[in-house]
C-alpha cells in the first residue's frame, strides 16, 4: 500500500514528463507544401543546452498539380504507394548553447533554413520531383518481395 506522500511524489513525477515535441512554427509555401517546425531541445550539462529544431515538410498528395492524364496517373500511383501524405523530416542541432541564448539560436536555425531552402522548396516542380524521388526510393528498397 502506498503512503500518501509517496503517491503525491509519483504524481509530481508524472506531471513533469514531456508529452512530445513542441510545435513552434508552421510555414505554408506557395506550391502547397507545409513546413512544421518543432523543438526537441534539452539541457544536457549545467547551463549548456542542445538546441534541436525539427522541420517536417508535409506534402498532401491529393494536391499534386494536374496538367495532363500522365499527371493523374502519377498522382494515383503516389497515393496508392505512399498514402495521402508524404512527410520528410530534417533536423538541425547546435550544441553547447547557454540558457540565455537558447531562444535566439532556435530562431536562427529556423530563419536560416527558411532563407536557404524555401526558394528551392517553393519551386512549382518541386512537389513532383519530391514524390518521384520517394517513389523511386520505395521501389528500389524492396526485400525479396
Amino acid at each position: 500500500m502506498l503512503k500518501k506522500s509517496g503517491l503525491s511524489c509519483l504524481v509530481n513525477l508524472m506531471t513533469t514528463i514531456k508529452e512530445g515535441p513542441l510545435l513552434i512554427k508552421v510555414e505554408h509555401l506557395p506550391n502547397g507544401l507545409q513546413v512544421n517546425f518543432s523543438d526537441e531541445s534539452n539541457r544536457y550539462f549545467g547551463d549548456y543546452h542542445r538546441v534541436c529544431v525539427v522541420a517536417t515538410i508535409i506534402c498532401n498528395l491529393h494536391d499534386l498539380p494536374l496538367a495532363s492524364s500522365d499527371d493523374e496517373a502519377f498522382r494515383c500511383q503516389a497515393v496508392d504507394t505512399l498514402g495521402e501524405q508524404l512527410s520528410v523530416v530534417k533536423r538541425f542541432e547546435r550544441m553547447g548553447v547557454a540558457s540565455a541564448d537558447v531562444e535566439d539560436v532556435r530562431n536562427a536555425l529556423i530563419d536560416d533554413f527558411l532563407r536557404h531552402a524555401s526558394v528551392y522548396l517553393s519551386r512549382p516542380g518541386y512537389l513532383r520531383s519530391l514524390v518521384s524521388a520517394e517513389l523511386k526510393k520505395r521501389s528500389t528498397h524492396r526485400f525479396y518481395g
